[in-house]
């Protein structure tokens, strides 16, 4: 508990530097420039950066391996929007700061202790799902994602399904389904498709997916 209270004294204590949490002369990226030329992002990129490591520090193995995936995507997603906004596409989305902004809000969300239980909601850089207990064993799902960078693809699908040793499997249309599981502390989302094979999903638009690890909220 003192090392908690010292480190968070000590963030409390530091000064408001605008550096951002990589060398700017090593800035490769158009999201790096953009943040490398304004103190405020600076700070914001600082900011989200420390909050990533403080919350990925208090996870067990497995969950900070899903949370390092899940925050690839973000950069992923951040850098793509930023490139695309520099050419003067995407206007009607977040800005750069609006998304460093929302992902830091997503981080204070989380529960860093493995989840024992599936009902909640449970978040993740594209989307969400909430899990409601119903009578008799029966749980409600209702899942939603988009593309991280501009939403050009939209998922969504609804269902109930019993719970089974931690699982929830969903009918996803088409023969496909979606099944849900308690995995080592986060919820894990498994898009099965027809006779093992692809193809489009019928609850997503085109090249939609709904991921695979999402994190329970606060």
């Amino acid at each position: 508990m003192f090392t908690t209270l010292a480190f968070a004294l000590s963030l409390t204590a530091a000064p408001q530097v605008s550096q951002p949490s990589f060398n700017c002369a090593r800035a490769s990226t158009p999201s790096e420039h953009a943040i490398c030329a304004d103190p405020r992002l600076g700070r914001l990129d600082r900011g989200l950066a420390d909050r990533y490591v403080a919350v990925r520090g208090a996870m067990t193995p497995a969950m900070r391996e899903a949370l390092t995936r899940d925050q690839r995507w973000f950069l992923g997603a951040r850098d793509e929007w930023q490139e695309n906004s520099t050419r003067g596409g995407f206007r009607d989305f977040p800005d750069l700061a609006a998304r460093m902004d929302d992902r830091i809000a997503f981080l204070d969300r989380l529960r860093t202790r493995p989840a024992t239980h599936m009902q909640g909601v449970w978040r993740n850089a594209a989307g969400e799902v909430e899990i409601r207990t119903l009578e008799k064993g029966q749980m409600s799902v209702d899942i939603s994602a988009a593309n991280p960078v501009n939403a050009r693809w939209l998922c969504n699908l609804s269902g109930r399904g019993q719970v089974g040793d931690r699982v929830i499997t969903l009918d996803g249309g088409d023969g496909w389904r979606i099944r849900l599981s308690l995995h080592q502390g986060y919820l894990k989302v498994e898009e099965l498709a027809p006779g093992g094979g692809g193809g489009v999903r019928p609850y997503c638009g085109a090249n939609g997916h709904l991921g695979q690890a999402y994190f329970l909220t606060r």
